[in-house]
């Protein structure tokens, strides 16, 4: 996988991409699944899925890191600057368009009502991510209790940070208990059910 795609290009879809991020880094998955998966088929669903456990590790925004690991994956780092610079110039522009008048506007009826209904719309693209992000990371029992002890440790507000290295760690751990060719990989587990569903 991996085409070929010009640097203005993919400025233009994350640009795009940038006019539309609203919620947070994890509201961008289905705009990139569509985007650089489906069309570009510039990477996969699984490496969107390791883009945003290591986006957690390092500083800055979880949409900024994302955008420059798929960038880099595309066009190296010419690509890297390129999404990043697309995905963030929306932002920018909006913020220094409409921060001058924006404490005059925000206490109208209507301009709390479209913010409220942008908040469901964010759930939506969320719970969506979640969606996705299950099939292709929670496929066994082992991947289930990692799930559910990350869960635990949100809920207890552990650090995002500490969940998601600790999670890594257990992954290696697990590398050396169960040798790599006897543990079956999400995307292959995907495929059986589908072929199985076909042949229902």
């Amino acid at each position: 996988m991996n085409n070929k795609i010009g640097l203005l290009k993919l400025f233009w879809i994350f640009f795009k991409i940038g006019l539309l991020l609203f919620g947070g880094g994890y509201a961008i998955l289905p705009f990139l699944k569509s985007e650089m998966v489906d069309k570009e088929k510039i990477c996969t669903m699984e490496e969107l899925t390791d883009f945003y456990a290591l986006s957690q590790c390092f500083p800055g925004l979880v949409a900024g890191n994302v955008s420059m690991f798929t960038g880099y994956k595309a066009r190296g780092t010419l690509g890297a600057i390129a999404a990043v610079s697309g995905v963030c110039l929306p932002a920018f522009l909006s913020i220094v368009i409409i921060f001058s008048f924006l404490s005059a506007i925000t206490h109208y009826p209507i301009v709390q009502n479209i913010f409220s209904m942008l908040d469901i719309a964010v759930c939506v693209l969320i719970f969506m991510t979640i969606i996705e992000l299950w099939g292709f990371s929670v496929f066994d029992k082992f991947s289930a209790f990692i799930f559910v002890l990350a869960l635990s440790c949100a809920i207890l507000n552990v650090s995002p940070f500490i969940i998601v290295i600790s999670s890594g760690m257990l992954g290696l751990i697990r590398h050396f208990l169960f040798p790599k060719e006897k543990t079956p990989c999400a995307s292959c587990v995907l495929d059986e059910k589908k072929q199985g569903g076909e042949d229902v």
